[in-house]
């Protein structure tokens, strides 16, 4: 168990090992729900309600797994721009009495036998050719089937209940009403729910969808038949047709989860679960291995420290240009294993902390170290092991991942802990705000091709081909954090291309620099890029440490980092930490 002292915005508070973490003497601003202690079991998300429906399910006798799946169909209703029936997305599970973890890829998949030849190279965003096969529904209905314990009708209740009756929608999805109207108006089923009399809904208006709710009435009662089969993938294939989109009743029904093993590191004595690529747990472990000579605490906060500054964007910067390696594995050589690999990380350690800061970091070459057989800890846990096709050159061709700059936002995440110890980490999403815009029996449909590219024939496996469908290189990143074989951190976040580096500082500040969890989100972030020296920062740098970074080659720009929200549950002693970030409208539920 993690077991320290604490500091919220630099005041300490003690926590003995063996005691429950003291209340703070500290009096912050209203957390309106951003922090919670809990002794049993804690869910939390981006949407009050969601967190809410998870809630529910634990103290119905739920586990983790029945909490996060009735907290991510309730997301999906309460956040339609972020996530939703129609897109897609990663759910790892610790199961805490078998010792064991599974990560489940049920992303939008892309491109069947029938899209080959298909070009998307020049599509925008609303063009329909981009949707991928929607996996949500597939995945989390598995996901519950194997490892649920309350009924399907029981987790998807709270989500039909408040697409039915409706809530008053927030600001953030009110404004992001207003900039994607346009969108929204190319499809009289979107226009019709959120541009009423041709008026984008405004904060506080109540958003009722009543198509949504006899969707989730139907996968209810019906299972995954109730969306791949039927008047809903009808529906569906009928509106991607119309666009020029290929797709048939096959490819649709033929949608299935992929299970995978988790990505695993170690780290300061934590084991670290990461996501399987191509997912983008890989950027996480080896940001965390770059780290791990560095005594961080000893160097002060980054916001103190332009030493600390330093060490800390490098590495973030040295994981970002060697995420180019993580692809789908059955397209395309993905190593993995060994970008994560200590030896990796070794010879890569120059680029790291050398108090200058070059122009550009351009990725390794990591055919030289294939990673042995897991030891210790993770080898207990049969992480992820990529198979190796050829030499890996480092050149290695890689489509670019879409990252806005803007505030706004387009995936979503939720951390849950149960009262046996068991957890989920799990992220959502549509690709773009909102998908393609086309909405279909009440939910957007995704656009995940936008991110493939015709440079690299996306279109014909260079693998094995075993499997003919393709998933995207997605930047979501559910990761859990163990100690001594139970769950010490839970953690997930949206964001685009700042997810991984978002989830990385924030691991940082609780686990080397002892951070509250809540002060640990509220720490002010930062976005490197690996292509130049320029550094986006939130405010909070004080103007002694930029003028040291600048010193060092870094070019620091404000940012507002308003959409990359993370979503954490900690350990503490006797308790759970469970937090949201302060940035959005997400809530922390527990008991």
């Amino acid at each position: 168990m993690i077991s320290k002292s604490w500091f919220i915005l630099g005041l300490p508070l003690v926590a003995a090992c063996s005691a429950p973490l003291a209340a703070p003497h500290v009096t912050l601003a209203p957390d309106l729900g951003k922090r919670l202690e809990a002794e049993h079991a804690v869910v939390t998300s981006a949407h009050p309600a969601a967190s809410e429906a998870g809630f529910e399910m634990l103290r119905k006798g739920g586990n983790a797994i029945d909490a996060a799946v009735a907290t991510a169909f309730t997301v999906s209703v309460g956040e339609p721009q972020m996530s939703g029936m129609g897109g897609g997305g990663g759910m790892l599970i610790w199961l805490q009495d078998e010792q064991r973890a599974e990560y489940v890829d049920f992303y939008a998949a892309q491109l069947p036998e029938s899209f080959r030849g298909l070009s998307l190279d020049d599509a925008p965003r609303t063009d329909l050719r981009t949707v991928a096969i929607p996996g949500e529904v597939a995945g989390l209905l598995e996901a519950h089937e194997r490892f649920g314990n309350l009924s399907r009708a029981e987790v998807m209740a709270p989500a039909i209940r408040l697409a039915e009756e409706g809530f008053p929608i927030n600001q953030i999805l009110a404004q992001m009403i207003a900039m994607d109207s346009a969108k929204l108006a190319r499809y009289p089923r979107a226009s019709r729910v959120f541009l009423p009399d041709g008026r984008p809904l405004r904060a506080g208006d109540i958003l009722r969808q009543p198509e949504l709710a006899n969707t989730l009435r139907l996968v209810a009662e019906q299972g995954r038949d109730g969306f791949y089969k039927g008047e809903v993938a009808e529906a569906v294939v009928a509106t991607l047709n119309a666009g020029g989109h290929p797709a048939s009743l096959a490819d649709f029904a033929a949608v299935t989860p992929r299970w995978k093993r988790p990505m695993c590191g170690d780290y300061r004595g934590y084991t670290v679960l990461s996501a399987a690529p191509p997912q983008t747990g890989v950027q996480i472990l080896q940001t965390l291995e770059l780290l791990e000579p560095y005594d961080l605490e000893s160097l002060g906060l980054p916001t103190q420290s332009a030493a600390a500054f330093d060490v800390l964007t490098s590495a973030l910067r040295v994981g970002m240009s060697d995420s180019q390696y993580n692809q789908d594995p059955n397209w395309v050589d993905a190593p993995v294993n060994a970008v994560a690999s200590p030896g990796y990380a070794s010879a890569r350690a120059g680029m790291v902390g050398s108090g200058r800061a070059p122009a550009e970091i351009e990725a390794g070459d990591p055919a030289d170290f294939r990673r042995p057989p897991a030891a210790g800890r993770c080898a207990r846990l049969d992480p992820y092991r990529a198979g190796i096709a050829g030499p890996v050159a480092s050149t290695h061709a890689s489509p670019s991942v879409e990252i806005s700059s803007t505030a706004g936002g387009e995936t979503t995440h939720l951390s849950v802990v149960d009262a046996d110890g068991n957890a989920v980490s799990l992220s959502q999403t549509n690709s773009s705000v909102f998908g393609s815009g086309a909405r279909v029996a009440g939910f957007f449909l995704n656009n995940s091709g936008i991110i493939f590219s015709d440079e690299e024939t996306p279109f014909t496996p260079t693998l094995t081909g075993s499997d003919p469908w393709r998933v995207r290189k997605s930047t979501i990143s559910p990761t859990i954090v163990l100690q001594d074989g139970q769950v010490a951190m839970v953690v997930g976040a949206p964001g685009g291309g700042r997810i991984p580096t978002e989830i990385v500082q924030n691991m940082v500040y609780v686990l080397d620099y002892d951070l509250d969890p809540l002060a640990a989100l509220r720490m002010p972030r930062i976005y490197p890029s690996d292509e130049d020296p320029q550094v986006q920062l939130e405010t909070g740098f004080p103007a002694d440490v930029l003028a040291d970074i600048r010193e060092m080659g870094y070019d620091p720009v404000a940012e507002s980092f308003g959409y990359a929200r993370l979503y954490m549950i900690v350990r503490a002693g006797d308790l759970w930490i469970g937090v949201a970030d302060p940035r959005h409208n997400g809530e922390v539920r527990g008991y």
